[in-house]
């Protein structure tokens, strides 16, 4: 009975402390995190800036995004989201290579705007809460 009670402690344990890891995350701009590269090092971040263009084909997936204008290498790890594309703003989960020569991506969220609707009108359900 001890042994349950130990064991689901420590599993909710775990599940906040990654919960609480995962809202720790810091978050820049493309230009903030380049003036911040020798401070964050290799850690974990979050870095936002919209997509520039790039060859779809190639993998990785390499790309840069800019912010104010100043841009950050990305070599992504995996498939992006089937809505990443250029000229969007996007927020990116990962880290600089050891050399800071580019951020290393294996999470793309991709932000949405308001374009779809005004472009749509007619495939937007205007009655919806």
């Amino acid at each position: 009975m001890y042994g349950a009670l130990a064991l689901i402690i420590v599993a909710i344990g775990f599940v906040l402390f990654q919960g609480l890891n995962n809202a720790a995350l810091y978050y820049r701009n493309a230009d903030e995190a380049v003036r911040d590269k020798s401070t964050l090092g290799t850690r974990r971040f979050r870095v936002q800036g919209t997509v520039q263009p790039f060859d779809k084909t190639k993998r990785p997936v390499e790309f840069d995004i800019v912010f104010n204008n100043v841009a950050v290498h990305v070599q992504h790890q995996g498939d992006p989201p089937e809505l990443f594309q250029a000229g969007l703003p996007v927020v990116l989960e990962g880290h600089w290579s050891s050399d800071g020569s580019f951020f290393a991506s294996d999470r793309i969220l991709v932000k949405h705007t308001e374009e779809y609707k005004a472009s749509n009108p007619d495939h937007v359900n205007s009655t919806a809460p």
